[in-house]
């Protein structure tokens, strides 16, 4: 087993808290952590409270994910 697989592992059996706080670090890590952090920061954060708000409204993933794989067949 690589260590990706082990880590991938590790992280399927987190709460859904702790892999959002996972997804966050690695967005924010992307870049080595110094040139966008910033900004990353800002957008992640402004969509947080439009989701809270309630003035965002989310669509399942099936749906989002098809709409992506059918603009680019």
């Amino acid at each position: 087993m690589t260590v990706l697989q082990e880590i991938e592992n590790k992280a399927f059996t987190l709460s859904l808290p702790e892999k959002g706080r996972l997804i966050h670090d690695l967005i924010i890590n992307m870049d080595g952590g110094t040139k966008y952090a910033d900004d990353f920061e800002k957008e992640i954060q402004k969509r947080v409270k439009k989701i809270k708000s309630g003035k965002a409204v989310g669509i399942p993933a099936g749906d989002a994910f098809s709409k992506i794989e059918a603009r680019y067949r």
